[in-house]
């Protein structure tokens, strides 16, 4: 049927309708086509990231910029949108006070675009949209020509496009983000409907722009930090406290995860996790049976007692799971974590157990994800009174890791009521607790207190990581696979940037 026979169709149709029909049916077509447009998805226009790691060299421009603001960039092809938007952020001279979108097919407002969303757009679900984490940049741009666009401040509408120039290996490593080139000094926060006089004022001299300036910012911390592959909410603390009365222990601490990760040998970490694999093999087959009161049995506390290294400098007789706290928290924290479950008065080894009997590394491999959820804000180990527990379990689990991997002991001056000797710098409960308060937590109406990190679910895996039976003059200490453990739960945030 042609235009033609359509509209004579139609003309005959309509010849017996009254206005109020016609506009009846006009109402029914405007309902269906914009019911069409709101159910229809958003495009997925993404491709496989690339199976090498390459620079691209892109320029971005500041969309409506008159004379023309931009920066021309070198940017590893790894990064995923989050890092760049931080990259962005240094290279205009914005400070990250707004929300923001990354796009590809049209610009952050275009329904046909495909958008990459800032954790607040992820969380309220106003938008279908990708969490910008989770997006490579060479799964956005691929080659010479390909756009990215980039909102920032959804007020002022800064909307900036990057366009691929050019696509170069990478004969060996580069940093994650260089500038380049670019001109003309980006418009200050919050200065969009400002005349030229009032903008001229809180802006400088629009004209300058020096390169160098960008690279100074790119060579900051949390850069660094990033290109390790440092867990964001890890960074997200660590620049909360290092501009703080006494971050110069933080910062310093932090610098010890962008070193590269101490080898531990194989053998190392099956030896420190020789309590976890003696449960789970006891615990195989009919499972291990527990008293009427749901402990360990005496005969069974007697063993255990001697492969838990926590227990080893325990005071007493070691036969009543009740009176051994080390024991009895080791115990339940193999539950908690997934690698037994009770059931008609037994402990029964999980999937996720049985495959630790078979492999340890499969064990550590465990506990990593395990506590890097809790890292990552995505499971509270327990709740506290008065505040969230997702969000007082991550700061609280992230502080005591940087502790720990910066060299500290897991214990506190004020409990020893002492101070030793040329350990006066070595990170202890007391820091944490006062990192924490920092942070915004309290216990009551007064501070955090270090008495009160030993709840953490953190400190039983720490304190076990240990070769052998723990002697009274090991208090506090970690060892070396301890040490490393906290690193690679920090580190497991951003392993792309590789």
């Amino acid at each position: 049927m042609n235009d033609e026979e359509v509209r004579r169709r139609f003309a005959e149709i309509a010849g017996g309708m009254t206005i109020a029909d016609l506009r009846g049916v006009m109402e029914q077509i405007r309902r269906a086509r914009v019911a069409d447009y709101l159910e229809r998805g958003r495009p997925e226009l993404r491709h496989p990231p690339r199976p090498d790691t390459v620079c691209f060299r892109v320029r971005a421009d500041l969309v409506g910029a008159k004379p023309p603001v931009w920066r021309r960039l070198d940017l590893r092809s790894s990064m995923t949108l989050d890092v760049l938007h931080e990259v962005l952020q240094a290279a205009f001279g914005w400070t990250d006070s707004h929300l923001h979108r990354f796009s590809i097919g049209g610009d952050g407002w275009d329904r046909n675009a495909q958008l990459f969303l800032c954790p607040y757009d992820v969380d309220e679900g106003e938008d279908e949209g990708v969490p910008a984490s989770e997006v490579r940049l060479d799964e956005v741009v691929a080659e010479s020509g390909d756009t990215l666009h980039y909102l920032y401040d959804y007020g002022d509408n800064w909307q900036v496009v990057l366009r691929v120039e050019d696509v170069r290996g990478m004969g060996e490593p580069v940093p994650l983000a260089v500038c380049v080139d670019g001109r003309r000094a980006a418009p200050p926060e919050d200065s969009r409907g400002l005349g030229g006089a009032e903008l001229l004022e809180i802006q400088g001299d629009p004209a300058w722009f020096d390169p160098s300036e960008v690279n100074e910012a790119l060579a900051d911390l949390r850069f660094a930090l990033r290109e390790a592959g440092v867990a964001a909410s890890v960074i997200s603390v660590i620049d909360r406290l290092r501009y703080l009365p006494g971050g110069d222990r933080v910062e310093e601490v932090a610098r010890t995860l962008v070193d590269p990760p101490t080898d531990i040998a194989d053998g190392e970490v099956d030896a420190a996790l020789q309590a976890w694999t003696w449960f789970l093999r006891r615990a195989g087959g009919e499972g291990i049976e527990l008293t009427a009161a749901g402990y360990l049995r005496p005969a069974d506390v007697v063993e255990a007692s001697v492969v838990v290294p926590a227990m080893g400098a325990w005071i007493g007789a070691h036969n009543r799971e009740a009176q051994s706290g080390p024991l009895l928290h080791f115990r339940e924290a193999l539950v908690r974590d997934g690698f037994l479950r009770k059931s008609r008065g037994r402990l029964l080894v999980t999937r996720q157990g049985r495959a630790g009997v078979r492999e340890a590394q499969k064990i550590w491999d465990a506990l990593i994800t395990r506590f890097g959820g809790v890292v990552d804000g995505t499971h509270a180990m327990r709740g506290r009174h008065g505040a969230l527990s997702a969000d007082y379990s991550r700061d609280a689990t992230i502080c005591l890791l940087l502790m720990v991997a910066g060299g500290g002991r897991f214990n506190a001056r004020v409990l020893e009521g002492r101070r030793e000797v040329g350990r006066e710098r070595t990170l202890r409960l007391d820091d944490v607790a006062a990192w924490l308060t920092a942070l915004g937590w309290r216990r009551g109406d007064g501070p955090v207190e270090a008495s009160e990190l030993y709840e953490e679910g953190v400190r039983t895996v720490l304190e076990n990581l240990w070769d052998g039976p723990r002697e009274r003059a090991d208090r506090g200490e970690m060892s070396d696979v301890a040490r490393q453990f906290a690193r690679e739960v920090l580190r497991r945030g951003s392993a792309s940037l590789v």
